[in-house]
């Protein structure tokens, strides 16, 4: 089965690679490093960034690499405002 990837789903894996990368940088490890560790070859993370689509399990080994974990959460008005402290607005 063939899925069309849309600009906003390359955002999303460019935004989730981002976070990755960032955790990356604090631990004060390459981008070379992070894909060894998560075994996979440094230029199959250069191709995930830079045409913004990936393996859900590509993503989720990077993740983890860093200790991240992956989740999902619902996309709610209410869940966003706690998160940023505004419970009674």
């Amino acid at each position: 089965m063939s899925k069309n990837i849309t600009s906003n789903d390359a955002n999303t894996v460019r935004h989730v690679l981002s976070a990755i990368l960032g955790a990356a940088a604090v631990k004060k490890l390459k981008e070379k490093d992070l894909a060894q560790r998560a075994g996979l070859r440094p230029e199959t993370l250069s191709r995930m960034k830079s045409r913004g689509t990936a393996d859900f399990t590509l993503i989720d080994r990077l993740a983890r690499a860093v200790g991240l974990k992956l989740a999902a959460v619902p996309d709610d008005d209410q869940l966003e405002r706690i998160q940023k402290g505004n419970f009674f607005s």
